[in-house]
């Protein structure tokens, strides 16, 4: 689950026909922070592994492809924690 610190990064003003599920990007990302065996599933099985979160074809393939421009154009400058999963997928 996201931590309080997370939080911070959620409050980002967007324009209405830009809105995204950001509380569940957050949750994938922080949940990536803390679990090597959901990194592994976004790795081999990326759709699967999302699967049971509510997030757009959009969101999912910047999670997937761990596009860190496009999360943080959308949720604000992300901490070290968040940027687990986006900065692993890029090695």
């Amino acid at each position: 689950l996201p931590q309080a610190a997370d939080s911070y990064y959620l409050v980002v003003a967007l324009n209405a026909n830009d809105e995204i599920n950001r509380e569940e990007i957050v949750r994938v990302l922080a949940r990536a922070a803390g679990d090597n065996g959901f990194i592994a599933r976004l790795t081999e099985r990326g759709e699967e592994a999302l699967r049971g979160y509510s997030l757009t074809m959009r969101e999912k393939a910047a999670l997937l492809s761990g596009d860190i421009r496009w999360l943080e154009a959308h949720l604000g400058k992300l901490n070290a924690r968040l940027r687990t999963w986006p900065e692993c997928s890029q090695s």
